[in-house]
């Protein structure tokens, strides 16, 4: 026990000193504020017992019996009393004033009052008094410094002993922290909850489902996930390093590649298609090392861009043709248009992107079979289709495809290639789905939102309640030549909805204020009849997944 005090008060001595400094200054308070009324109730008091002596011998000019008098008003909390007369018809009085008690005046801690002194209804003056906070202060102290000493003495015990548990908790984690060393040290990361776990055992009963234990038991699962972060942050940077030499050293040769293929008597179109693969090879390896050199940069300048889709496509089909021309029985079709349908992506990525969907679907022939890639825009929205008829893909393993990590039938896969492809088009604002059934094949359908038309001219709708929102978005509409409609509340679009087009494009804030939400608003104008519709909002495109017309995107403008 006394340990546990001793440690007790080495922690907390501090906090300890601040409770009895406060204590110590409400007690003085106090003291004082209760010494002051009492002083005030005594002196009313005995005015009025007094009031008619005081009166006669103010009447006849008595000073001394009027002095007299005031000494029996006056009680020990008072230090001075200072009569000021009135001039009062009949009075003998001659006097300016009348004083009793002490004539010292502190510069500071004196507490001056004044009350009238009133007999028979008429006011004969005033009292001015003063109670020195010192003196009563110090009288209060001299009287109870015994209760004084005892309740401080017994306020610090219990200060003290209301820390114990606390203190039993301390050396538990003590213990623990100790021992997690000693794992991270080891490279023992795995063991890091259980060991804290049974830190946490070895607190008595009543601590261990105490608020501070339940934290403690959270931070072990906080602790063994950032240690396994620890973990694969240095395998993900030696992958980056890996993956930066090998975009270095490939440069010269491919390089020396395209000077090749420019000397070869080829057709047309077979060297168009080597040089594209270089360029885009070429291109990979550039955007590698930028994104090695500056991360940051590298993330900042990749921004997408409005492209036609279909050109983009039937490329990577072209080389995806090439690679696999030695696979009996394997077709790779395209089926869509090649320079209208268009949306905000960055190609590069999206041919990276679209390569792996196919390699996946190919590799999922055991013989003879067919890729279908498709290409549409229905209801304003972009739709990419990668379909194979190959062996499908279990349900157990499809829910959980497309995660880090989780891949499916190749030999070494590490599952980036799916989870590439979904947060790469979930940050273009579209969505990423698998469809698949066992013996009949596997569907990847890509959802982007459709690049607006930048025919001058043009016109579209922004419900926002923020006005910074609004102003970014007419400066941008305004350089793209779009005539916006920016409402500020549902009711003032509700008054212009009637004058506005079935298709315009209606872009539509999720919060609104006053709890109403943007997508209630987006469903009143699809069941109008509009459809082009989207959600410009923070949250991700999951949260409205219901909705299956309704378009996400930010909150930044759409033109670009």
């Amino acid at each position: 026990m006394v340990k546990l005090l001793s440690r007790a008060l080495s922690y907390n001595w501090k906090y300890y000193a601040a409770a009895v400094a406060v204590f110590v200054a409400f007690w003085q308070i106090f003291s004082v504020f209760s010494a002051t009324r009492v002083a005030d109730d005594k002196l009313l008091t005995a005015m009025r017992q007094n009031a008619a002596y005081f009166e006669k011998a103010f009447l006849e000019g008595d000073v001394f019996e009027t002095q007299r008098i005031m000494w029996r008003v006056k009680n020990d909390n008072i230090k001075r009393i200072t009569f000021h007369p009135v001039e009062f018809e009949g009075s003998k009085w001659i006097f300016k004033e009348a004083i009793v008690g002490n004539l010292y005046d502190r510069p500071r801690a004196q507490l001056t009052r004044n009350v009238p002194f009133i007999s028979n209804g008429a006011e004969l003056g005033r009292l001015e008094y003063v109670i020195d906070l010192v003196d009563v202060n110090a009288a209060v102290f001299g009287q109870n410094y015994a209760l004084f000493i005892t309740v401080v003495i017994f306020f610090m015990g219990l200060l003290a002993l209301s820390n114990v548990g606390a203190i039993k908790t301390i050396f538990s984690i003590e213990r623990c922290v100790d021992e997690t060393n000693a794992l991270v040290a080891a490279g023992e990361h795995f063991k890091i909850q259980d060991s804290i776990q049974r830190s946490i055992r070895s607190l008595p009963q009543s601590l261990r489902a105490a608020p501070f234990a339940v934290l403690i038991g959270r931070l072990a699962e906080v602790l063994q996930k950032a240690s396994r972060l620890e973990s694969e942050l240095a395998v993900s940077k030696a992958t980056s390093d890996l993956a930066a030499q090998v975009a270095h050293d490939i440069r010269s040769p491919l390089a020396a590649l395209g000077a090749a293929a420019k000397g070869l008597e080829l057709p047309a179109e077979q060297r168009a298609l080597v040089e594209g693969a270089v360029a885009r090879m070429q291109g990979i390896a550039d955007d590698l090392l930028q994104r090695y050199r500056a991360p940051s940069a590298a993330s900042a300048g990749s921004k997408p861009e409005i492209f036609a889709l279909g050109g983009l496509i039937e490329q990577v089909l072209a080389e995806k043709r090439l690679q696999h021309k030695d696979k009996a029985g394997v077709s790779i079709e395209f089926n869509g248009e090649l320079g209208e349908i268009k949306a905000l992506v960055e190609p590069k990525e999206l041919q990276r992107l679209i390569s792996n969907l196919v390699n996946n679907s190919v590799e999922a022939f055991d013989g003879p079979g067919t890729v279908t890639v498709g290409l549409s825009a229905p209801d304003g929205k972009v739709l990419i289709e990668v379909k194979d008829n190959g062996k499908g893909i279990p349900p157990a393993i499809l829910a959980k495809l497309g995660k880090k990590g989780e891949t499916h039938g190749k030999a070494g896969g590490n599952g980036l290639g799916l989870y590439h492809a979904r947060t790469t088009v979930e940050g273009w604002g579209g969505n990423f789905r698998i469809t698949s059934e066992p013996g009949k094949g596997t569907a990847v359908l890509i959802e982007l939102p459709r690049a607006v038309s930048r025919s001058i001219g043009r016109v579209a709708v922004l419900l926002d309640d923020d006005m910074l929102v609004h102003m970014n978005w007419k400066m941008a509409a305004k350089a793209a030549g779009v005539e916006l409609k920016a409402y500020k509340t549902p009711e003032d679009l509700a008054a212009g909805v009637d004058a506005l087009a079935k298709d315009i494009p209606v872009y539509i804030d999720s919060e609104l204020g006053n709890e109403v939400k943007g997508e209630d608003i987006a469903k009143d104008l699809h069941e109008k009849g509009f459809t082009d519709l989207t959600m410009a909002t923070g949250h991700g495109p999951e949260k409205f997944a219901q909705l299956t017309w309704l378009k996400v995107t930010g909150k930044e403008p759409p033109w670009a």
